[in-house]
């Protein structure tokens, strides 16, 4: 992996230095490689970005055997958006064990030996960790980057199982579709896990709340209203889930109490359960995005209480008649049954048409009982945003180079229809802008049946 360090490199060495030595600063640059060993494994356990201990490693020799010397580097974050590709096979890649990951700044692929994935349902969640699930539905966090993992209490703890009993592969793929942390589960001062960090999942047949910290042997439901959740955020010291219908709930995680989600944001007009939905904290707002699909498995005459509104602008697709029916009445049904078949199975049942952004905005009114209203967001400014089966992250794009401003991007996450399509999921993903509401692509597809392709940051 190729990087530049001028500028970072100064930066770096100044700034992780001057809480650490008592003395005057060297003036030469000559001089840092005489720091004591001690002290250069202080600084990168300092750093912000995993991409920065390649750049320590390059200052010198003594720096870089003091990189080496780690037997786990501090798991950090890499420096910029990363998409982990799916995992083709069910089984994984036995032979080599590895993962790709694209980098989206250079445009390139990285391949890492990760034994630890092979054959495990894998979620993005946030400062550089996946939590990730195996057939033996021990739950893990695991950061690939520095091979970390903290084991979490495991799938049969959660209240609510499935009924009846189904089989563990479909517990793997489909029990948690969505996870989010509170802070980094890694505490770069004391060099030790985390436990005031806080998971948060959505779970469960009918997709409800819970939560559990590194150390806990349960996890813990949450009390709410609502169920069939989408999404969920950390913001400003609590968590918001939204649920399918675009009711958003808070819920704030204090102590072993009872936690309850209270609503505090109504559905919006407009919307139906079909539209996809993920929260975003941007800049210090509340986002709401609205994501609409569109394709045979998203037509009208497929959910006939759909409406199109002023969120949706999904087409239904036109009868195609056949003009070389044959006579026989059998071989008319036959061809009819087969042709509906292809239908259902085909490489383009679903794709993303388009995307709408609400703000949520704080407002008082006599006798509500929600704390928020609806704005739309016409301009994200210089803000990204990616969404998919990941914690939904907001970034600044001037910060990195290749990434486009007041664009959305996002990957395949709809992972219940990806053994309808002919060579799997992972072919819905792509850049969306705001600006003129067209698409481009930031990578081509990353078929599999099982795994989708997912941010990581």
């Amino acid at each position: 992996m190729s990087l530049s360090f001028g500028s970072v490199q100064k930066k770096v060495l100044w700034y992780h230095t001057e809480p650490i030595l008592q003395h005057k600063q060297p003036t030469k640059m000559s001089n840092w490689a005489d720091l004591p060993h001690f002290i250069v494994c202080e600084i990168i356990c300092r750093l912000s970005f995993f991409d920065d201990i390649f750049v320590v490693g390059a200052v010198c020799k003594s720096w870089k055997s003091a990189a080496n010397s780690f037997e786990k580097p501090p798991p950090l974050p890499p420096k910029g958006p990363w998409i982990m590709l799916s995992e083709e096979r069910e089984q994984g890649n036995k032979e080599s064990q590895t993962r790709s990951f694209f980098n989206l700044l250079d445009t390139k692929t990285y391949d890492f030996k990760l034994p630890e994935l092979v054959g495990r349902k894998c979620l993005g969640t946030s400062f550089g960790w996946l939590l990730t699930i195996g057939a033996d539905l021990q739950i893990n966090l695991f950061h690939p980057l520095s091979k970390h993992l903290i084991s979490l209490p495991p799938q049969n703890t959660f209240c609510r199982q499935y009924t009846p009993e189904v089989e563990p592969e479909h517990l793997r793929n489909m029990f948690v579709p969505k996870c989010v942390l509170s802070r980094s589960p890694w505490n770069s001062v004391t060099n030790e896990y985390d436990r005031d960090c806080i998971i948060m999942a959505i779970y469960g047949e009918i997709r409800t709340l819970a939560f559990t910290r590194p150390g806990y042997k349960a996890w813990i439901d949450i009390e709410s209203p609502s169920r069939a959740y989408d999404d969920i955020a950390f913001y400003k010291g609590n968590f918001y889930a939204v649920d399918a219908h675009g009711e958003v709930f808070a819920c704030r995680i204090d102590d072993n109490q009872k936690v309850v989600a209270k609503a505090v944001a109504p559905r919006p007009k407009g919307t139906r359960d079909l539209i996809k939905k993920y929260i975003v904290e941007s800049a210090g707002d509340l986002l709401l995005v609205l994501r609409v699909r569109g394709g045979h498995y998203y037509s009208i005459e497929d959910y006939p209480n759909y409406e199109e509104d002023e969120f949706n602008n999904v087409d239904s697709e036109d009868d195609i008649e056949d003009e070389d029916a044959p006579e026989n009445e059998y071989e008319e049904e036959e061809e009819e049954e087969e042709e509906e078949e292809k239908k259902k199975i085909s490489d383009n049942s679903y794709v993303t048409v388009g995307f709408t952004v609400l703000k949520l905005k704080r407002f008082t009114q006599a006798g509500s009982k929600y704390k928020y209203k609806y704005v739309k967001v016409d301009n994200l400014g210089d803000r990204a945003l990616f969404v998919g089966d990941n914690s939904s992250v907001s970034l600044s794009a001037s910060s990195f180079n290749g990434c486009k401003a007041n664009c959305i991007y996002f990957t395949d996450d709809n992972i219940e229809l990806y053994e309808e399509t002919l060579y799997g999921g992972g072919y819905d993903m792509g850049v969306f802008s705001m600006k003129d509401g067209k698409f481009d692509k930031h990578y081509p597809e990353s078929f599999s049946y099982y795994s989708t392709p997912l941010w990581f940051i």
